[in-house]
């Protein structure tokens, strides 16, 4: 079976959040390339923010000792990434 990848997407929101956790651009985008590879390959890893949303959320790796999530959603072709935040 071929390795079925889905498209990332990411919204303007979430550039826009990712700047403010991460000024450095190669640093942010190098922060988030996991989370993209993984995503695009397994997008129900995360987990639903409400029992019936379209919304996910993916906790990540702490930047600056801080706790992040990624939220997103997706369908069979493309995942949208709408917002990282800190907890």
């Amino acid at each position: 079976m071929p390795d079925q990848r889905r498209q990332i997407v990411r919204e303007y929101h979430f550039e826009r959040d990712l700047r403010t956790l991460i000024r450095d651009a190669k640093e942010a985008d190098e922060f988030v390339e996991a989370a993209e590879f993984v995503l695009a390959r397994d997008p129900e890893i995360g987990l639903r923010i409400a029992p019936d949303s379209d919304v996910w959320v993916l906790p990540m790796a702490p930047v600056r000792g801080v706790q992040i999530s990624l939220y997103y959603t997706f369908d069979e072709s493309t995942v949208w990434l709408i917002s990282i935040a800190k907890l």
